[in-house]
């Protein structure tokens, strides 16, 4: 892990009872990233971090996407929505909203359409978040 470079690196080890490569002969991958949370960032912060910049594109007219990747468990779905126990503990989402709204209800010589997707993928099966009967497409179909 090089913070200084924005980077992570994963050395691969031999397979040395074959001789050959694991994951097909890649011995290193590489990773930038903008910035590191740990279990002790709250929402707050990965709030501002993540979304804030975003948000003020989306403001300007840009489409904007936030996308939440990991392992099952890792905390996507707790960072993307929020807790249900504390105020403070609404997530990315929640917060989006919010700042989207309240910068909206400012503007008095704006039309705005606002149009939002809540998408999950699974097994190469996306499913919209949105829609009540949110069977399984493929992705293709979405």
């Amino acid at each position: 892990l090089s913070t200084s470079e924005s980077l992570i690196r994963f050395q691969v080890r031999r397979d040395k009872q074959n001789g050959r490569d694991v994951n097909n002969g890649i011995e290193e991958y590489k990773f930038k990233f903008d910035a590191i949370y740990d279990t002790t960032t709250t929402q707050s912060e990965i709030f501002h971090g993540v979304a804030e910049g975003i948000i003020q594109d989306v403001l300007k007219g840009y489409n904007g996407t936030i996308f939440a990747y990991g392992q099952t468990g890792s905390g996507k779905t707790f960072t993307i929505t929020g807790g249900a126990e504390k105020y403070e503990d609404r997530g990315v989402i929640p917060r989006t909203i919010e700042s989207i709204f309240e910068s909206i209800s400012e503007r008095n010589d704006t039309k705005t359409t606002v149009r939002i997707s809540y998408l999950e993928i699974y097994n190469n099966k996306g499913y919209d978040l949105l829609n009540p009967n949110h069977g399984g497409n493929m992705l293709e179909d979405l």
